[in-house]
């Protein structure tokens, strides 16, 4: 999966995200959501096991309190929801205390990123693409 580029989205009044046609295609019907970092992070259901997996690079280990923790944290954040027909997920799924950082807005951006998406508030995108474009030289280049 390569999902790039962002697009801008309305969530309509029943919390419903329509997804870029592109990357409908890359998903099996249903998408794992992953609120993290001020943004909701969206994986396939494979994806999400190798984006959790990649915070153990010695491997799990069951009997390692911290890396049980670490692992039940990320897997118990996560909602798994459908892709109905439209091509449309319900950020409504996801826990209220994790919607605040989408703002209060209804206007959303789509940002591909390799293996993932990520859902962001339009604001904080403007903000962080502002960020990104101060400190092009020194996030390509060192």
């Amino acid at each position: 999966m390569h999902l790039t580029g962002n697009r801008r989205h309305s969530v309509d009044a029943k919390l419903r995200l329509k997804l870029p046609a592109d990357f409908r295609r890359e998903f099996e019907g249903q998408v794992c959501l992953l609120p993290l970092n001020g943004t909701l992070y969206g994986f396939t259901p494979e994806g999400h096991a190798e984006f959790v997996a990649g915070f153990f690079p010695g491997g799990f280990n069951p009997r390692d309190r911290e890396q049980e923790a670490r692992r039940r944290l990320l897997n118990a954040s996560t909602v798994t929801v459908d892709i109905d027909s439209a091509g449309r997920i319900c950020l409504g799924k996801v826990p209220e205390r994790y919607l605040p950082q989408l703002g209060d807005s209804r206007q959303v951006v789509v940002v591909g990123n390799e293996g993932h998406f990520e859902v962001w508030s339009e604001d904080a995108w403007r903000k962080e693409e502002e960020r990104m474009m101060d400190e092009l030289d020194r996030l390509l280049y060192e």
